[in-house]
């Protein structure tokens, strides 16, 4: 009890109000949620420890993971935490955020198994519907790493993997048969998926270099030594790539033949600090990003898990490099809010239209925004900070973006009848500005038929809707409509007695608009049932195979009466 006490004296001296202190002592829980009536997943709910309007309205990319998180997934929230889009179908993603190809926006992300430090699995590009637009993968017998997954203007992906080689650990201790993880970075053709550039760190880097203790490892080829891990790259408008070495603290630029022009940090450092060291000391790190006139982001944790703690606080850095006498200056730190440490992972972002400072602390369950000269602006918890060294809630990075998100699929109702309320959600849809409330005498009615009853705002992810009393005899529908009142699509139809679905209409309703092609396309499901039925009473196909194929064909019918 004294230990929990002195644990949570801290707390109490900063803490604000009770929520914050009940939040973040734990009280609510290792990973408060909201939950909702229409739709079943849940979001993270938040501790706002300062808030400010000015902070950047872009949507909040985040991607939950940890002991005390339930079911892992890519989150969109708004800029105030409010949920706009989670998704259980992927599981445990890395990585998400927005990125152009072809003058198109995609939410891209990693998606694998992960051994607590690399990772093994494939990338991601969601169109705005949501639905899986390409995917990439690393060539051969080798696998996407998770640590980065980076679109170039030219049509082309950035992404980390990582293999296991011989090596001489002699120098180390250890034998000179050895093992290490190399870490490789390739630059992949999106469209062809071609490798049109690789480059790895033993070509350059010898194993002396690290700061990691190898301790047991390397002594067999399933106990590889990591002496390197390579955890993002970026590229600059010239072609030149720049690979952040988390266990050699260093920034490493090459250039487009391969060649390495210049390292910051770690034990050879290319540059003269003008700051006294602050512009390179940096270690652990992660997230280096390139921005004109030779400025760095870096995101340095100054420590590794809690093992090695090397300093006083995790900080997001923006370093500014003269090239022509090889220096570098730190223009500006931003401090972990609380003086935290973050362990691993992490994110730094320059806001492009404000300035902003966006610093997601990775495996502290906090994102925070700054302004460009290292004011606080909004400080956020997605976790109680009581468990931040444990790491039960935390995301690899978190990001700011523009996103327009149009689903494909029909908005998520349930319908109280005793309350007379509809509750009513469109996962992932982020121009509904409000609902209305529909009703016909039949459930399948003519457009024409349907008489608009009442309108509400949608203030929150899901919308309580109030009902009329004298509904019975009547179904109901709801209209999602744009802020210029443009409808967007419509739910199901509901029996408005009961409250469930009236029968006959698990699509949306089918109205005069059906194009040829989607009835074209109804034809084609019909007719396939047939031929399912038909092969089964020959083949003894299994019916519940029969029924998945069908409602596969059927669900595609449905997405085609949703209008865009």
């Amino acid at each position: 009890m004294l230990l929990v006490l002195l644990l949570a004296l801290p707390l109490i001296a900063r803490c604000e109000s009770w929520y914050n202190f009940w939040y973040d002592t734990g009280v609510l829980g290792s990973y408060p949620t909201n939950t909702y009536e229409s739709f079943d997943l849940e979001a993270p709910r938040l501790n706002v420890l300062q808030w400010d309007e000015r902070c950047d309205h872009d949507y909040i990319l985040l991607t939950p993971r940890g002991h005390a998180v339930p079911a892992p997934g890519p989150l969109i929230l708004d800029y105030t935490g409010e949920l706009i889009w989670a998704e259980g179908r992927f599981g445990e993603v890395m990585d998400m955020k927005v990125q152009q190809y072809k003058g198109e926006d995609y939410l891209t992300f990693w998606r694998g198994t992960d051994d607590g430090t690399h990772g093994r699995g494939i990338y991601y590009m969601l169109d705005s519907s949501y639905e899986v637009a390409y995917t990439v993968e690393v060539p051969g017998d080798l696998d996407g790493d998770l640590h980065e997954f980076k679109l170039t203007d030219n049509g082309t992906a950035l992404v980390t993997v990582y293999e296991i080689i011989p090596a001489d650990l002699s120098l180390l201790g250890k034998s000179r048969d050895g093992w290490i993880y190399d870490g490789l970075f390739m630059e992949i053709d999106i469209e062809t998926g071609d490798v049109v550039f690789e480059w790895r760190a033993s070509s350059f880097y010898p194993v002396e270099e690290t700061y990691a203790p190898i301790g047991d490892k390397g002594t067999e080829k399933d106990k590889a030594f990591d002496y390197f891990h390579i955890n993002s790259v970026d590229k600059d408008t010239e072609g030149n790539y720049y690979i952040s070495s988390r266990y050699m603290h260093t920034v490493t630029c090459i250039s487009p033949s391969g060649d390495v022009r210049w390292v910051l940090g770690g034990k050879r450092s290319s540059f003269k600090d003008l700051s006294g060291g602050a512009a390179s000391n940096f270690s652990w790190q992660h997230h280096v990003k390139w921005y004109p006139n030779n400025t760095l982001t870096i995101f340095d944790n100054g420590a590794q898990d809690r093992s090695i703690i090397t300093a006083e606080y995790s900080r997001g850095m923006i370093v500014s490099l003269d090239l022509d006498h090889m220096t570098a200056t730190l223009v500006r730190e931003y401090r972990s809010p609380q003086g935290f440490i973050s362990g691993s992972q992490g994110s730094v972002q320059i806001m492009p239209d404000s300035g902003h400072v966006f610093v997601g602390w990775g495996h502290t369950s906090a994102y925070t925004e700054f302004t460009s000269d290292g004011q606080i602006l909004c400080d956020v918890h997605f976790g109680p900070s009581m468990f931040f060294n444990f790491g039960w809630v935390k995301s690899y990075r978190t990001f700011k973006s523009p996103w327009v998100g149009m689903p494909n699929y029909p908005p998520d109702v349930e319908i109280d009848a005793d309350m007379g309320t509809a509750f009513v959600s469109w996962n992932g849809a982020t121009e509904v500005a409000g609902w209305i409330t529909q009703i016909a005498p039949s459930p399948h009615a003519a457009e024409e038929e349907y008489d608009s009853i009442g309108y509400t705002t949608k203030e929150s992810f899901e919308t309580s809707i109030e009902l009329p009393e004298d509904l019975d005899g009547y179904y109901i529908r709801l209209a999602a409509v744009d802020i210029d009142g443009e409808i967007l699509g419509y739910s199901r139809v509901f029996d408005a007695k009961t409250g469930h679905i009236a029968s006959g209409t698990l699509l949306a309703p089918i109205t005069q608009d059906i194009t040829s092609l989607q009835q074209s396309l109804l034809s084609v499901c019909l007719f396939a049932a047939i031929l399912i039925i038909l092969w089964k009473a020959r083949h003894q196909l299994p019916l519940s195979k029969m029924i998945s194929c069908f409602q596969s064909c059927l669900s595609r019918f449905d997405y085609q009466l949703l209008p865009k």
